[in-house]
């Protein structure tokens, strides 16, 4: 008999699996190079997103960019030469939405991470990376407890883990083309824990 984290496991890699073999890597290569090009970049999500978020902006100063968190009271202003960067499932979430369209007048680019291009967000972004909800193929026994496809439960869970892995994945080809190592990314690692 299969254990909870086993199944639990198994099928968030399934998930994965599906949904990162529709994520063009072109769409990838062009927020590297928005983030490569930004002065600043700010990072915003609700919920599950802004807890992956955060990370994100942790991990994009690892590397050696300029990244805030949202709603951080120390953040500098945002620039003509800054990058949003807008994390939203849906593309609609009504905070994100807005300080997009503030991002834009104020000259910034902004990088819309959603499940529907279609969306508010998706078609207000200066690029956009679609991630999709789910997996059509990927059968969910043990994370039906939380919700079917049509539950924002599941569906939030199985998007943040998605996003998770994304941004380590831009985090990744951020540092090569940076030039950066393990030992310069260390070196920017917090060490008043």
């Amino acid at each position: 008999m299969e254990s909870i984290h086993e199944g639990l496991l198994e099928e968030f890699y399934q998930n994965a699996r599906g949904v990162f073999k529709r994520i063009e890597e072109s769409g990838m290569e062009k927020i590297v190079d928005f983030l490569l090009d930004a002065k600043k970049i700010y990072v915003l999500g609700i919920g599950h997103s802004g807890m992956f978020g955060r990370v994100l902006s942790m991990k994009l100063n690892h590397v050696g960019l300029t990244a805030y968190t949202v709603f951080d009271e120390i953040n500098p202003p945002m620039g003509r030469d800054d990058v949003f960067i807008a994390i939203s499932q849906s593309g609609e979430t009504k905070t994100i939405v807005t300080l997009a369209e503030k991002a834009k007048k104020i000259g910034g680019r902004v990088v819309g991470i959603v499940s529907s291009e279609e969306s508010t967000l998706g078609t207000l972004a200066d690029t956009v990376l679609r991630i999709p909800k789910v997996d059509e193929d990927t059968e969910f026994t043990v994370l039906a407890a939380i919700g079917d496809r049509e539950n924002q439960n599941l569906l939030g869970s199985l998007f943040g883990f998605n996003i998770y892995v994304l941004f380590y994945a831009l985090v990744l080809m951020l540092a090569k083309k940076r030039g950066e190592s393990a030992e310069s990314i260390d070196a920017r690692h917090a060490n008043l824990q």
